[in-house]
């Protein structure tokens, strides 16, 4: 099964946590900027370093993480 970035509910994540823009989550997280632009445009699939650290700093329980980050590719 293939699974994708929820780039819609990663941004939701991303307000709620008081962290709306890619550089501000970079500062956060200490992730790259074109790191997160990359995956905010779905264009990359982050490492699960990358995923441990942007929880982190978005707050995400293993529910949050998994609705994130591993939503199931339809096509």
């Amino acid at each position: 099964m293939n699974y994708c970035v929820d780039t819609q509910e990663l941004r939701k994540a991303m307000i709620d946590a008081n962290l709306p823009t890619a550089v501000s989550l970079a500062e956060a997280s200490g992730v790259d900027r074109n790191t997160i632009g990359l995956i905010l445009n779905g264009k990359s699939k982050p490492s699960a370093s990358v995923i441990e650290r942007l929880a982190r700093a978005l707050v995400l329980d293993g529910e949050g993480i998994g609705r994130i980050f591993f939503s199931k590719k339809l096509a």
